[in-house]
């Protein structure tokens, strides 16, 4: 294991909890860089994607494209992003409290490229 691996498994994050992706990886440097390469190609698609589904108002398409979301936010591990895409998973579904829904839709939108920051500087380091 390389010094500059080591320092960033030591590092700390204001963003990102990697357990999940260190779990998934099982200690396989070369798979997390490629499972946060994909990240970094999938967030920004489906992101966009959602507000499009929240401007149109198809609120059962957003569900789902929320519910794709919660596997790929498990890999990120930040919780404002997990619990607003689970809220807005669930009230997508139900239809309920519809206008809120571009607030969460740009909370996910503002908080990306703060997580991306750190997952960039664990990608480059690997």
């Amino acid at each position: 294991m390389s010094m500059q691996t080591t320092e960033k498994m030591n590092m700390v994050f204001e963003y990102i909890n990697l357990d999940y992706l260190d779990m998934m990886a099982d200690g396989d440097n070369e798979m997390k860089k490629v499972m946060l390469g994909m990240l970094f190609e999938e967030m920004p698609l489906e992101l966009e994607k959602m507000q499009q589904l929240c401007n149109d108002s198809k609120w059962q398409e957003l569900s789902g494209a929320c519910h794709k979301m919660k596997s790929t936010l498990s890999f990120v591990g930040n919780d404002t992003m997990t619990n607003t895409n689970k809220t807005l998973e669930i009230m997508s579904q139900e239809e309920t409290e519809t206008e809120s829904f571009p607030a969460m839709i740009n909370t996910l939108m503002e908080m990306w490229p703060k997580v991306k920051v750190e997952l960039q500087g664990v990608h480059d380091g690997l």
